[in-house]
């Protein structure tokens, strides 16, 4: 299932009461798109929903379900458990505070043995030895982690607590990759490298390990090179940038994506497209024209929308719609610009398109 499709089935899937359990290649965005949860129900359930994440192989079962403690009960000594560390949301609050959730247990396949178990109950019944979720709201345990092939160091999996959850697959999705690089800011060379190498971005771990690209180490790597922004808003070509691009996405992977920053450098100047959007340069190539789409809808605000949207019309159509979903996707507001409705109601790909957009 692609992740746009997993945000769709969060809010149903969460009212369903059962365990989910994601699972994929390493670095597709599986935590991130259960992370997103919790605004979601928000939105849709009207409350108050927190996450919990929690690292599973890091857990054993004391950790689980809370530490035995001594405690005087009249004239008994008794052994009670404490609560467990995970009863704190990555807000920092009790889960009690809440009206529900989820605790996401993340890389679960790597967790021991005994505490899958101790997990896989509290999958199924919300219970973790005398502890109950449900005695502090509508929590749901879910589960995120790769497949036992993946060089991951995924443990055993027993028959009986994969019958107690359903388990989706995540699958390797250049729009939904796109659309988050969009929506987080990520700058556009590397939005536009994504959108021409998806067979780079989704590659398989190479034979001998090391550094390779994904969309997550892709937009690690994207994040870092905000160190390295030069005077006119261009990232280095140099031979130490390269080496540290080949750290984060491996050596092959940062050479085609050193051709895309070359290209950056022979893009017309954002300024010149808004003055002239009619007369501007136009590249002719596909991908230095995906280049400058995607560097506009970085960069476009109210004012230049309408400028920058005649220059794209020069473009083929298919450009054009790229650059209307992008601009969307960063921001929702633009539906409602006057260029932007009058453009989309001539174009009815581009209207269907922008729907789509959740």
């Amino acid at each position: 299932m692609k992740l746009k499709d997993i945000e769709s089935r969060l809010v149903p899937w969460f009212r369903s009461g059962k365990c989910v359990y994601l699972r994929g290649p390493i670095g597709r965005g599986k935590t991130t798109v259960i992370q997103s949860a919790a605004k979601r129900l928000n939105e849709a359930l009207k409350g108050t929903y927190g996450i919990v994440t929690v690292s599973g192989p890091l857990l054993n079962p004391p950790d689980a379900v809370g530490y035995l403690m001594p405690e005087k009960r009249g004239e008994w000594l008794m052994s009670l458990f404490t609560q467990p560390f995970w009863f704190i949301t990555d807000e920092n609050r009790h889960i009690s505070e809440y009206d529900g959730g989820i605790v996401l247990v993340d890389e679960a396949d790597k967790m021991d043995t005994d505490v899958k178990k101790v997990i896989g109950e509290a999958a199924l019944s919300g219970r973790l030895g005398p502890h109950r979720l449900a005695d502090h709201g509508d929590w749901r345990v879910w589960m995120a982690g790769n497949r036992a092939g993946d060089r991951s160091g995924a443990t055993k999996e027993f028959d009986h607590l994969i019958n107690r959850r359903f388990e989706i697959n995540v699958d390797d999705d250049l729009q939904s990759t796109v659309d988050f690089y969009a929506a987080a800011g990520v700058r556009p060379e590397f939005i536009a490298f994504a959108h021409a190498n998806p067979q780079a971005v989704f590659m398989d771990p190479p034979p001998v390990p090391g550094p390779w690209c994904t969309p997550r180490s892709l937009h690690s790597l994207a994040e870092y090179s905000l160190q390295h922004v030069d005077g006119e808003g261009l990232l280095p070509v140099d031979t130490l940038f390269k080496e540290e691009a080949a750290g984060f996405i491996g050596d092959a992977s940062a050479s085609q994506l050193f051709a895309t920053l070359e290209l950056a450098r022979e893009m017309p100047r954002f300024e010149d497209i808004v003055a002239s959007p009619g007369k501007a340069r136009l590249p002719t190539r596909a991908d230095a024209q995906m280049l400058v789409v995607y560097t506009l809808a970085a960069r476009v605000d109210e004012k230049t929308l309408g400028a920058c949207i005649r220059y794209v019309e020069r473009m083929p159509a298919e450009f054009t719609i790229t650059f209307g979903k992008s601009v969307v996707t960063r921001r929702k507001s633009f539906v409602v610009h006057p260029d932007f409705s009058a453009w989309s109601q001539r174009n009815s790909a581009l209207l269907m398109a922008i729907t789509q957009i959740s």
